[in-house]
């Protein structure tokens, strides 16, 4: 993870320069400091704008299904480098974590059976941050997280089902389908049969989660939008399932009267585009994760 490489400066005196984990540009690592991944590391790809920050905020992308974390690395350089960011852009392996029921639902479940939180995908996002403050990539606490497609359902559920204790805001972009807030909607689709309980939902409706969407996302027979019949009742297409999320959500914190702080932006003119959506989800980060 960390290389070395030689420099010669006198004639039989060699000195060692360490290379930084994340240098500045266009990187990656391989990362294994997590008991389930110490025999098979994730990729994680990373755009570090300013190697001179040293508080430099930290934000996680989640990519889609085709689990093509470099090219969404590449898609955020020009927001990261417009704000000054650094992005980390894990790699969900396919073949160890196969389907929606690896990524988008967190590896949560093995068939019917709930798994052990630590073998979650979803567990692996805080030992990354933690790695990188320890190893001095950055001092700040806190981090925001952002998904689009796949990884957007990845990063919505990663907010409802776990206690990510530094991520500091949510941002679920162009969702093919959610896990709705309804206890009578059986999981994935809802909370039935699912770790959710009613205490833990007024907290959930606490955090910062932005549903964010584009306008022209309106495509009802995208080829990858899922058809079944719990996924239509969310909606014919994927805008019309994230206002449904949203609206539902805010639905429910009013009958249980609880605060509610989730919000929903909508991106004009913009399909379901990762790079489309990246400037709006970078300006709503620097506005929450800036110093």
């Amino acid at each position: 993870m960390i290389s070395c490489t030689e420099t010669l400066t006198e004639p039989e005196e060699e000195i060692v320069k360490t290379t930084p984990l994340v240098p500045q540009g266009i990187s990656k690592f391989q990362f294994n400091n997590y008991p389930t991944l110490s025999n098979a590391p994730l990729t994680v790809h990373t755009y570090l704008s300013d190697s001179s920050i040293k508080n430099i905020p930290i934000v996680f992308i989640m990519h889609g299904a085709s689990r093509n974390g470099y090219d969404y690395c590449i898609d955020w350089v020009e927001p990261a480098r417009k704000h000054n960011f650094l992005i980390v852009c894990p790699e969900i392996d396919v073949n160890r974590y196969p389907g929606s029921a690896g990524y988008n639902l967190g590896g949560m479940y093995d068939g019917s059976t709930l798994l052990d939180s630590t073998q979650w995908t979803f567990s692996f996002i805080e030992p990354i941050f933690q790695f990188l403050i320890e190893n001095e990539v950055s001092t700040v606490e806190t981090y925001g997280i952002y998904g689009h497609s796949a990884g957007s359902q990845f990063v919505h559920r990663f907010a409802l089902f776990t206690h990510p204790t530094h991520a500091k805001i949510f941002i679920a972009a162009n969702a093919g389908w959610y896990t709705m807030t309804d206890f009578t909607e059986a999981f994935p689709y809802g909370f039935q049969n699912s770790p959710m309980t009613e205490e833990n939902i007024k907290e959930k409706f606490k955090l910062d989660l932005v549903i964010l969407l584009g306008e022209n996302d309106t495509d009802p027979n995208a080829s990858s939008l899922r058809k079944t019949e719990e996924a239509m009742r969310q909606g014919k297409h994927r805008f019309e399932r994230g206002n449904s999320f949203y609206t539902k959500a805010k639905s429910m914190a009013d009958s249980l009267r609880t605060e509610f702080k989730w919000t929903k932006v909508t991106v004009p003119e913009v399909g379901h585009s990762n790079f489309g959506m990246a400037p709006t989800a970078a300006k709503l980060f620097y506005d929450t994760l800036k110093n």
